[in-house]
């Protein structure tokens, strides 16, 4: 689907493109579960090549980490890796690794072995119903990123306990976000956006012109802030409106906490990373979302490539100190700068 707009609405982030100059434009597709949108300043030829560049790259994530695919390579190393370490691809061996380096640092509040339980927690259904604490207990027994044996050198993976399985769904769309921008800059593109859902990279200027992204309202229709995004800054936002049901008076929602085995109860109801590295913003506004904002104030102190927008259930902001002058809040919003 091609559109030239004034805006483009995503799942947690709105880019806004205003302006008399002739106007970006963009394609979306649906891939990875969601909406992927690719965007090219109105400066750029040969869009058609390059949006099939884009695309292209991101459909070989999705083909390398479908769960759902038997011979993907995260289907392989869930059905053999118990048995004897997989040999997998380059790629994949680099992306779990990452994945593990945060699960590290964050104490297990992201981790990819959350794959484990399966369809515990299926928002899809349309009779959904919260599972049994005995279902969330047996399941959680297979949950720990401690489960893992990854050989750099040899470039295989290792599954240590029967019945653990891995899941890139929560870092595959800030990777694979960062791939598409890799292709891209290898055309030469000097304006462009790609944006999986609500995981955003920018390239270049928007005709000369900063890409403008509005923080989405975790509870309204508006956004809570807007700023300018310059060549190379990444965003993700991990929000409990994405996917949720409400029963008997009861949010659930989709960020599980895999310590607990249930949707996260930190107090927050946002969270937004920045970076220059779309897999540190995806994986990182996951466990941020877990931790809460406390803990996760404990972490960016030893991070300085990070900076967070955290919303808490009273709507009160958290932001780091080195967004100060780069984001402007909406006026009745309590504003901590930390």
């Amino acid at each position: 689907m091609r559109s030239v707009a004034r805006y483009i609405l995503l799942i947690d982030i709105v880019l806004f493109f205003a302006g008399c100059r002739p106007e970006a434009s963009s394609v979306s597709r649906q891939l990875l579960g969601t909406t992927v949108t690719v965007t090219l300043s109105a400066d750029e030829k040969n869009r058609d090549v390059l949006y099939a560049s884009a695309f292209g790259e991101i459909e070989k994530v999705q083909k390398e980490l479908n769960l759902y695919d038997p011979e993907s390579c995260i289907s392989i190393i869930n059905r053999d890796a118990f048995y004897k370490p997989v040999s997998t691809i380059t790629e994949v061996i680099n992306i779990i690794d990452r994945s593990l380096e945060i699960s590290e640092i964050t104490d297990g509040a992201f981790d990819i072995t959350f794959a484990s339980t399966g369809k515990l927690w299926d928002f899809s259904r349309d009779e959904f119903t919260p599972p049994s604490d005995d279902a969330v207990k047996k399941k959680l027994g297979l949950v720990s990123y401690r489960n893992l044996r990854l050989d750099m050198r040899a470039g295989t993976v290792g599954i240590l306990k029967k019945g653990t399985r891995i899941g890139l769904g929560g870092i595959a769309k800030g990777y694979a976000t960062s791939r598409a921008v890799a292709i891209l800059r290898n055309h030469d593109v000097k304006g462009a956006i790609v944006a999986c859902a609500g995981d955003i990279q920018v390239i270049g200027s928007n005709s000369g012109r900063p890409w403008r992204a509005g923080i989405r309202d975790p509870r309204g229709p508006s956004v809570i802030g807007t700023l300018d995004m310059y060549d190379g800054e990444a965003v993700s936002t991990s929000g409990d409106y994405e996917r949720f049901r409400i029963v008997k008076g009861r949010r659930y929602h989709h960020i599980i906490d895999p310590l607990t085995g249930y949707p996260a109860d930190s107090g927050l109801v946002s969270v937004s990373v920045f970076s220059n590295d779309p897999v540190l913003c995806d994986g990182y506004s996951t466990a941020f979302f877990v931790l809460g904002a406390a803990r996760s104030r404990d972490i960016l102190k030893s991070m300085e490539e990070l900076s967070v927008v955290m919303v808490d259930e009273d709507m009160k902001v958290y932001v780091s100190g080195r967004l100060k002058g780069r984001i402007t809040f909406r006026g009745d919003l309590a504003v901590e700068y930390f």
